[in-house]
């Protein structure tokens, strides 16, 4: 049985979901992709290969247009610092803590969380000017109550209170972003 192209593998052209405008079908469509490297693949690399395999099996074109728009910027709240500690990682890693109602970032740089929240607030961008990787939790104990049930809906309505804990705040201003275009796209893929 062949499987429709699933929206989340355009996510290989760079930008979040949200970014990615597409035929209707395609947010109802599932496939799974498995495909092997020969070796050890940066994460980038693998981006540019699941492309070429999206433009030779479904026959993607795709383009890109830049449009500004309302979007959601990270930034330092306030004057002081953020309270974010220095990264010895060069990996990022994230884990929610159900027990401690806690999301632990690992190595994030700030523009890896902001592609990280983009998936929550659309077009979230990182205007912090933070260089480096750090190691941050955003709480949510304190934030609710512990007998409540703390679903992604939850978190992503008081992770903005949770933000201003370790000294960053989302502001929505106007912004360039670049949005990837479907042009093209067989709803099927050829055989192997």
């Amino acid at each position: 049985m062949r499987h429709r192209l699933a929206l989340y593998h355009l996510k290989a052209y760079g930008v979040p979901i949200q970014q990615v405008v597409s035929p209707e079908w395609t947010l109802l469509a599932n496939t799974v992709i498995d495909a092997k490297a020969g070796g050890p693949v940066a994460d980038d690399q693998v981006m540019l290969m699941l492309q070429t395999l999206l433009e030779d099996r479904f026959k993607l074109k795709v383009h890109r247009e830049t449009k500004v728009t309302s979007v959601a910027a990270l930034i330092v709240a306030g004057k002081n610092a953020p309270h974010l500690k220095e990264s010895e990682s060069e990996r990022r890693r994230f884990v929610f803590d159900s027990a401690k109602l806690q999301e632990i970032f690992t190595g994030y740089t700030m523009k890896e969380f902001a592609e990280y929240l983009a998936q929550s607030y659309n077009g979230t961008i990182d205007r912090t000017a933070l260089p480096g990787r750090y190691d941050f939790v955003l709480n949510f104990r304190n934030l609710v109550d512990p007998t409540d049930e703390v679903t992604p809906n939850v978190r992503r309505n008081l992770r903005p209170e949770a933000l201003q804990e370790i000294g960053l705040k989302l502001a929505v201003i106007k912004a360039p972003l670049e949005f990837v275009v479907v042009d093209q796209l067989e709803k099927y893929p050829t055989e192997n």
